[in-house]
């Protein structure tokens, strides 16, 4: 099953793995506290009381969670960027110039 076929509350489960998982890098909890003007105490109960519940509210209401360092495009971007790498890989010529390698 893709992850995109997965419904909200798995999706949320899986959200709240990730987060925990980077929770872990040292001193993340205190830039968050710094950041929010938030006790670590604070921010350590959120995590450990309200966390999973908030990721699984964002879920259900249609959001997701994605690394900051990612880029979200629609559906249909990405479908145009498949359909283009299929044609382009179809030819060998084609292949060639499309990654610049006819130069």
């Amino acid at each position: 099953m893709s992850e995109l076929s997965l419904p909200p509350a798995e999706r949320a489960r899986k959200a709240y793995t990730r987060v925990l998982s980077g929770l872990q890098e040292p001193g993340s909890q205190m830039a968050i506290a710094a950041a929010l003007g938030l006790s670590q105490t604070t921010v350590s109960r959120i995590k450990n009381e309200r966390l999973e519940e908030c990721l699984a509210f964002l879920y259900a209401a249609g959001w997701k969670l994605v690394d900051s360092d990612r880029v979200c495009i629609t559906p249909e971007a990405l479908e145009f960027m498949r359909a283009t790498t299929v044609g382009a890989l179809s030819d060998q010529q084609r292949a060639r110039q499309f990654f610049g390698a006819d130069e």
